[in-house]
């Protein structure tokens, strides 16, 4: 299914995919309570539904019937959806520059030394692979 229109995930629509990638296949009901799970203030069923149908009316979502109800599903993998992020967020905050991207993330200190080190390693693989 292709996307009628590039929206961009919301903060609770992100919260709607991650139960959907992690499970793979979905209803309303297992979103619902996968979000109210831990949660003070609940999410009424109605407000899971609509997003549910706002992500399949902007193409993050697909719905088929299973049985009396409908099973959701992703129409985009995990990796690729961050992949759209990021360059969404590359070419709007540091002019497509990836090293600057980079640079913000790291230049605040708070990557542990084994993040460091398989970044390293991520660098010297990807160096290997260039002719």
């Amino acid at each position: 299914m292709s996307r009628k229109k590039k929206n961009k995930l919301s903060p609770a629509n992100l919260e709607i995919m991650k139960i959907v990638w992690d499970r793979e296949k979905v209803t309303i009901g297992e979103v619902f309570e996968a979000i109210n799970d831990g949660r003070a203030t609940p999410v009424r069923r109605t407000t899971v539904q609509v997003q549910m149908n706002r992500l399949i009316e902007y193409g993050w979502l697909e719905r088929r019937k299973s049985g009396r109800s409908f099973a959701y599903s992703t129409a985009a993998g995990r990796q690729k959806t961050r992949k759209e992020i990021l360059e969404d967020i590359n070419k709007r905050v540091f002019g497509g520059s990836r090293a600057e991207m980079v640079r913000c993330l790291l230049e605040d200190g708070q990557v542990s030394d084994e993040e460091l080190k398989a970044l390293r390693n991520l660098i010297h693989s990807l160096e290997e692979k260039e002719p």
